[in-house]
Order: structure tokens, then sequence, then C-alpha cells
């Protein structure tokens, strides 16, 4: 599946298998194309991450990292389910096993000032966690920082200088 542009008239439609989807077209109910100026933003990805403490998780991300709450779902004698939120960046945390693995990896990037959230969380003593900074490999011009929460779940932070 595809995006095809028309040069002369800046239309597109997307291709897949039997045929093509024109959706501007669909959602005025004529047939056609639709410009690609006309398309919305892209969906947002909101990773869900595993954890197994609801307290080592709020320790952890909203006391440490400075993230905040922004909803949960904690029945009682259920597993917890909830989002969280620092800026940009909205992460789900579940309890419930069939959700996801610990383990995962987020990978952030363009984020805005890492080092100094990158000393102000070494100021804050987290005695689970002391990340580093660096210079990634893949990018001489970036800040990397990556921290590991108490489930195994490692969140990449990059700056792009």
């Amino acid at each position: 599946m595809g995006i095809s542009e028309q040069e002369d008239t800046g239309k597109a439609e997307v291709r897949g298998m039997g045929g093509s989807f024109q959706p501007q077209a669909l959602a005025e109910g004529r047939r056609g194309y639709f410009r690609l100026s006309d398309h919305r933003a892209m969906a947002t990805v909101k990773p869900i991450l595993r954890i197994f403490d609801y307290d080592k998780a709020l320790a952890f991300y909203k006391d440490w990292l400075g993230f905040r709450i922004d909803w949960e779902h904690r029945p009682e004698s259920s597993p917890a389910y909830l989002q969280i939120t620092r800026n940009d960046i909205s992460l789900h945390l579940s309890e419930h096993h069939g959700d996801c693995s610990p383990g995962a990896r987020v990978f952030i990037d363009d984020f805005q000032a890492l080092a100094p959230f990158h000393q102000q969380l070494l100021d804050k003593d987290y005695k689970y966690n002391k990340p580093g900074l660096h210079t990634p490999f893949y990018d001489p011009t970036a800040l990397e920082m990556t921290v590991i929460d108490p489930f195994g779940n490692r969140l990449t932070f990059v700056e792009r200088l």
C-alpha cells in the first residue's frame, strides 16, 4: 500500500490490494481524489508499558521523571491501568498481564533541554537509577540518556543539537 501524488494537481490516492481508496472523496460522498494538504495530522501513538507495582511505578514515573497522572482505572482488587504525561510524551502503564510484556523500549526523539533534565534527575538522587548522558554512535550532534524503570522497561531520551 502506498500514497501516490499527481504532480499537476497535488491530489493523491491510497493504493492497496484490490484497488484504491480516496478518503476525502469518501468523506464528501463523491468519487475522486483527495488533496494531500487536506489530510489531517497522523494519529497519536501511546505505548503501553507493563508494570507490576503501582507504588513503584509512581515513584519512578511521577516522583522521579516528573510525569503527571492524566487518568487512572484502579478498581478495588484489580490491576491498575493509567495514562501519564510529561509535556508531549504520553504513556500508558498497565498491571494487566495480557496487555504487554515487560522489557519494552520507548525511543523519545527531539527531547528539549536534555542536559538540564539529566542533571535534575541526578539531583533527585533516585537510588535505583543513575543515568548517563552521552553522544550516541548514530548521530554525533545528539545527546542521549536511557533510564530503566523498576520493571525492565527502558525510556531513551534524545536531543538533536
